[in-house]
Order: structure tokens, then sequence, then C-alpha cells
């Protein structure tokens, strides 16, 4: 319910309380901000357009509760936006109120509406409603979509799901591999999902298959389902399909620059379907993505330890904290996690990489060595980790030898071959070589700035300058905020004689800049003109 209507005692006018929730919605303080549009609201009536920014505001903190209420208040109920609508519909889901649900979609007066859901919401009704031992209709509107259809990219996920949930084995084969090719971040829950019902519907053999490989959670999901342990994956209900749909749009909208609308998905999917992991980690992601750090460890925090993703969680809590310079917390989880599962792969490796954050690389190079200890020593990632973990504490002799290693088992591999390279232009190593294999990284990966950048320092080492100007104006260009590819070509274009376009690069470089050192090393430059004591490292 909505809280009581503000008196005397409370001094905010509507006015007043409408620039305070419009300015936490701009913040990104979706929490305060649905606070503020709920007391708002309170205070008597208000335009159809605040009525919907409160209960958005209020889906994006998860607080369904209030969107709920106030979208039942709403004065102009079919002004409400998107993500209010799907949650609307998710709650008619939720309690079977499938006439509600199919009303819903087919409401043309609506200022934005959810027909486009269509085939999918009534493919899940009619398998929900479905008589037993009547053939299966529900998968059938989903495959019958034409594929220019808005959501055809789902087609194949939700079919697989819809089979699967109406009891055909046969006819989600058709569509697993395609689903899971298409499913991003969210393959190993699709897994998780498919494995469990085809174990269900008596198909472990295919269930073996689809978690097949030494990835730590598909493995422990194996042994689970062996031990006829239930995953708590599996995906049987309208309101659990319409969760799994909207977290697939929502992943695909992360690409664009639109944050709101993708977090709205994910927190209307968490409500769908309160018990799916995967929708609290992803929710998570984006929340983070806003800023909203707390925000962001609550809902990983809510994943239970009994979850087939309770280590996606925590591995999404670590790097967490990692990349908001809480590396200390990141390392007591790290340690604490190692101590209760010893045997469990990937605690070392998370150890070391809080010990990295920390600048505490000798230490982070023998996590990672007891990591490849416990794993049989063949795996190149963790040799590179180690590698670049005992080249930060200064001993490049041994990060050279294992960076070799690496390289034996993964020959083409851009970012090892660029580190290497790179690093040997560095240390004073072999030019010709530290080229060779910058200039096959490039190869490999033509997009990436940082090797671009690496090639452009390479030819500048060797001396072909107008080489090494092209290949540094492609890497500013591809990262225009990044201080050391300025400085790279800045360096260059003074080298070639282009002085004041040098001081610009320079300038851009002293501007993103990342530390003391560096700036007063780029100032020096931008007054005196480039000199050994003062070119870039």
């Amino acid at each position: 319910m909505l809280a009581a209507p503000a008196h005397a005692s409370t001094p905010e006018t509507q006015r007043e309380l409408f620039v305070q929730a419009r300015t936490a919605d701009l913040l990104g303080d979706a929490d305060t901000a649905a606070t503020l549009y709920e007391r708002l609201i309170s205070a008597g009536p208000v335009a159809a357009e605040i009525e919907a920014r409160a209960a958005s505001e209020a889906i994006a903190a998860g607080r369904f509760d209030l969107a709920l209420s106030v979208a039942a208040q709403s004065s102009q109920p079919r002004s409400l936006n998107l993500d209010v609508r799907l949650l609307l519909l998710a709650e008619a889901l939720k309690t079977q109120r499938y006439r509600e649900a199919l009303a819903m979609l087919e409401d043309g007066e609506a200022r934005v509406n959810i027909e486009f859901l269509a085939p999918f919401v009534r493919g899940w009704i009619e398998t929900a409603t479905a008589r037993p031992g009547t053939p299966p209709r529900g998968p059938a509107l989903v495959t019958g979509m034409a594929s220019q259809r808005p959501l055809s990219r789902q087609k194949d996920e939700q079919a697989a799901l819809l089979h699967l949930a109406s009891g055909s084995v046969d006819g989600a084969v058709e569509h697993i591999d395609a689903a899971l090719s298409r499913a991003g971040p969210r393959e190993a829950r699709l897994r998780l999902a498919f494995a469990e019902r085809l174990t269900e519907l008596g198909r472990p053999d295919l269930a073996t298959v689809l978690l097949a490989g030494e990835d730590v959670i598909l493995a422990e999901a194996r042994a689970r389902l062996a031990a006829g342990e239930p995953l708590g994956m599996a995906i049987r209900t309208p309101a659990e399909g319409l969760a799994e749909l909207l977290l697939s749009i929502a992943v695909d909208l992360t690409e664009g620059r639109d944050t709101a609308l993708p977090l709205g998905l994910a927190q209307v999917a968490r409500f769908a379907d309160p018990a799916n992991a995967g929708a609290a980690i992803i929710a998570g992601a984006m929340l983070e993505r806003d800023g909203r750090v707390e925000r962001a460890l609550t809902l990983y925090r809510s994943v239970p330890p009994a979850s087939p993703l309770a280590l996606q969680a925590e591995d999404s809590i670590l790097q967490l904290l990692i990349r908001n310079e809480r590396a200390q917390e990141a390392l007591d989880l790290a340690r604490a996690a190692q101590r209760r599962t010893p045997a469990r792969p990937g605690g070392w490796a998370r150890i070391g990489d809080a010990l990295a954050a920390l600048d505490r690389h000798a230490e982070a190079a023998d996590a990672y060595a007891a990591e490849r200890g416990q794993l049989g020593g063949g795996d190149w990632p963790l040799l590179f980790l180690e590698a670049v973990a005992r080249h930060e504490a200064g001993d490049w002799d041994a990060a050279e030898a294992l960076l070799g290693q690496a390289l034996a088992l993964a020959p083409d591999q851009p970012i090892l071959l660029n580190y290497l390279g790179y690093s040997m232009l560095e240390e004073g190593g072999d030019l010709a070589l530290a080229s060779a294999y910058i200039r096959k990284a490039s190869r490999l990966s033509p997009d990436s700035a940082a090797i671009t950048d690496s090639l452009g320092w390479a030819l500048y080492k060797l001396g072909d300058i107008e080489g090494a100007l092209d290949a540094l104006e492609r890497a500013a260009t591809q990262a225009p905020a990044d201080p050391e590819i300025h400085e790279h070509f800045g360096d260059a274009l003074y080298t070639a004689g282009r002085r004041i376009e040098a001081r610009f690069a320079w300038e851009a470089a002293r501007f993103y800049a990342p530390d003391a050192a560096a700036r007063d090393r780029l100032e020096d430059k931008i007054a005196y003109g480039l000199q050994p004591a003062n070119a870039a490292p």
C-alpha cells in the first residue's frame, strides 16, 4: 500500500518533492527516487507522467509492491511505461489469471503495446492449460513466427523451453543447439535448465552431453543430477518462461546506451521468477554498470549457497569488490571460500586476482601457481596470469619463461602474443622477435586498440616512424581516452618533427593520465619537448 498522505508536519510541497525525486532519478538513485515519488503521489493527485515515472523507479529499485500499488491506483493505467505493463503481465501469469494476461496483449489503446510478446505468452498459456494426453500446441505458436518478427532471435530458446515444459524431448532437441549459440552470458543457466528438465523426462544421457566439460558449475550440476538431486533450474510455468524471455531481451539490449530499459526488464524477470538466480546476477550486473554498487552486491548475495549458480554469484561479488577498490574484502572472501571448499577449482585463482589488485604481485603469482598445480599445470590462461604477476613483481626472467610455456600451448592467442611482444620491447629484448609477435597479434585481432598501439610502438622502436604514426593514429582513434596510446602517439609525432601535433597528443594523455608520475612526465614533455629522461616507458 502507498504511504499515508503528507500533512502539515511535512514541509515539502508537491513541487519540491517532484524536483527532489527528479534529481534523484537523474543521478541514478532509484531507491531515493522511488521513495520520493511515493510521497509525492501520497500527497495528492498527480499527472499520469509522474505516476508512470514513480512506478518505473520502483521497479528499478526492486520495490515491486510499490510499483504494483501505483499502477493499481493510476488515473491513466494505459499511460504506464513498458516495464510497468510487463510487471502487470508477470503478476497475471504468476497468479494464473491467463485471460487477463491475454487481454493485456491485445490492448490496442495502451501507449506502450506489448503485443510483440504475444506468440511467446500464448505459447506458454497453451502449454500450461493443455489437457493431459493432447498434442502440445504451445511450441507451434513460437516456431511458426515469421523470421522478420520482433524477438525472432529468442524463438529457438523459447521453443526449446516450451517443448520441454510440454514433455517433448524430440521437439526440444531441434532447438537447443541454436538457443545455446545465442545465449551469451546466460549459456550456463540455460544448459542447467535444459539438463534438469531432460533428466526429469527420462533422458539423463542428453543432460550429460549438455553438461560436459571441465567448467566447475557444469561439473557440479552433473554430479548432483547423477545423485538424483534437483537443481532448481528447470523452467516449467508461464511466469518462469516470461522471466527467461525478458532476461534474453535485456542482455541483447545491454549493447546500447540505454541502461534503464534493460535493468527494468531484468527486475521484472526477478519478480516473475523470484527463484531465478540468473535473473539476480544479470540485474546485479546492470546495477553495477549504473554505479549502484551496494544494490548490486545485495542481489549477488541473494543467490542461495545451494544454487548451481552460487559460484557465478560469488565471482561477481569478488570482481565487483576488486573493480571498486575493495580488494581486501575480496581477498578475505576468496580465502574464506577456499577454506570451505579447498578442492574446488578456481579458488586459488580468485585469491590471486585479489592479491594482484592489492599490488601483492609475488603472492598473487604463487596463488596462480598453486591453482596450476591443482589443475595439473597445462592451462595457458593461468600461465599467463602467473607470468604477468611475476613480471609486475620484478622477475622478468621467470615471467618470460612462463609466457613461453603459455605460447607453446596457445600459439594463436592475441592477448598472449601482444603481452609477450610488448614486454620484450620494455625489457630490451629482441626487437625483431618482439615485433613479429605483435604483428601476429595484430593480424589475429585487428580491432584491438591495445594491440594496434603495441604494433605502433614496436615500429617506433625499430625506427619505422611513418609506420608507427599510422598504427598509433589508428589506436588513438579506437581508444580516445587511453593516455598511454596518446603519449606513444605524441612521442612518435615529435620524433617525426610534428612538434605542435605532438603537444596536442601529450595534452590528451595528460588529461586522462592515471597518476601524478605520468602527469609530471607529460608536463615536462609539453614544456621542454621529448628527451631521453621523459620518453614514454
